[in-house]
C-alpha cells in the first residue's frame, strides 16, 4: 500500500509519505516544498507515485537534511526529472556518492537509496528564495551529516530527524546521544514556533516540544551513567533501570536499532 497525503502549513506544502507490503504503513516520512525548495525527497519505494504528484509543483532546487534513505531516496530521480540541482552538507554529499548498504529492516521499510551527485553547502551560507532566507545549521547526533534549516522571519525550524518525538525507545548503532544534546541546545537558542520534523511535524509550541526532548535525553544520560558506574555492564544497567528491549526490532535490524544502542551511546562500553 502506498500513502501520499498532501497538506499545507502556512506557505509550506507538505507530503506525508508511506509504503507497506500489507495494510497501512506503520511509519511515515515527510517532504516539504517552500517557494520552489524541496526539503528531502522521501524513500525509494515511493519514487514513482511521488514524482507523479510533484509534476504539478514548481521545484527549483533540493536540499537534503541528511543521507538516510527515507530522506534522500529519490534525490537523483527528482534531479533528472526536473533538471535541477540538489544541495546538502559536505559530509552528506560524500556519503551519497556511495550510500552504505542497509540491513534488512531499513531496506524492507524504505528501500536502498542510490548514489547521487550533490552540491555541498556551508554553514556560513544562506539559501535564498524570492520570499525566504534559510540559515544552515550543523546538527549532528542522529546522523553525523545532518543539518537543520531555519527561516528566522517565519519562525520555521526544519530539524530533520533531530526531534522525532519527545522521547525515543531505540537508537541506530551510529547515533551519538551527546552530539544530539549539543545540537538540540543549539536549536533551542533560536526563536521558532514551528518544529518541522520529517517524521512528526509540530506546527505549534515546537520549542516546548524540543525542550521536552532535551530533558528526556539529559535525564537518560544521567540515569544510565550513574547506574553504569555502579554496575559496569550494559545488560545489568538496563535491568536495573527497567529499560525494555524490543527484541524483534533488534533482531530484524541485525542490531542496528535497539535500546541497547542508546545505553551504549552513553557509556561507549561493551559488557
Amino acid at each position: 500500500m502506498t500513502i501520499i497525503e498532501r497538506f499545507s502549513y502556512e506557505e509550506i506544502t507538505c507530503w506525508k509519505l508511506g509504503t507497506s507490503w500489507w495494510g497501512k504503513p506503520g511509519i511515515y516520512v515527510h517532504s516539504f516544498l517552500i517557494d520552489g525548495i524541496l526539503i528531502d525527497t522521501g524513500h525509494p519505494y515511493i519514487e514513482k507515485a511521488f514524482l507523479e504528484k510533484l509534476d504539478s509543483e514548481r521545484i527549483t532546487k533540493i536540499i537534503l537534511t541528511h543521507h538516510h534513505e527515507d530522506h534522500s531516496g529519490n534525490v537523483e530521480a527528482i534531479k533528472r526529472r526536473y533538471k535541477i540541482k540538489a544541495y546538502s552538507s559536505t559530509m552528506c554529499s560524500e556519503l551519497m556518492l556511495d550510500p552504505p548498504p542497509l540491513e534488512p529492516a531499513r531496506r524492507f521499510t524504505w528501500g536502498q537509496n542510490q548514489p547521487a551527485d550533490l552540491i555541498s553547502l556551508d554553514t556560513s551560507q544562506k539559501v535564498e528564495t524570492d520570499s525566504y532566507s534559510f540559515e544552515i545549521i550543523n546538527t549532528p547526533g542522529h546522523a553525523i551529516d545532518q543539518i537543520s534549516l531555519f527561516e528566522r522571519n517565519k519562525g520555521w525550524l526544519f530539524s530533520g530527524d533531530l526531534f522525532i518525538h519527545d522521547y525515543v525507545k531505540s537508537f541506530m548503532r551510529d547515533e551519538n546521544i551527546y552530539q544530539q544534546i549539543v545540537s538540540v541546545k543549539k536549536l533551542l537558542q533560536l526563536d521558532f514556533d514551528a518544529l518541522i520534523c520529517n517524521h512528526q511535524p509540530v506546527f505549534g509550541n515546537g520549542k516546548m516540544r524540543l525542550q521536552n526532548k532535551l530533558q528526556f535525553l539529559e535525564d537518560f544520560v544521567g540515569k544510565v551513567a550513574e547506574q553504569f558506574s555502579k554496575t559496569p555492564s550494559i545488560s545489568q544497567t538496563m535491568k536495573a533501570l527497567k529499560l525494555k528491549e524490543n527484541h524483534f526490532l533488534r533482531a530484524f535490524s541485525f542490531g542496528q536499532l535497539s535500546m541497547r544502542n542508546m545505553v551504549l551511546s552513553v557509556t561507549s562500553e561493551n559488557d
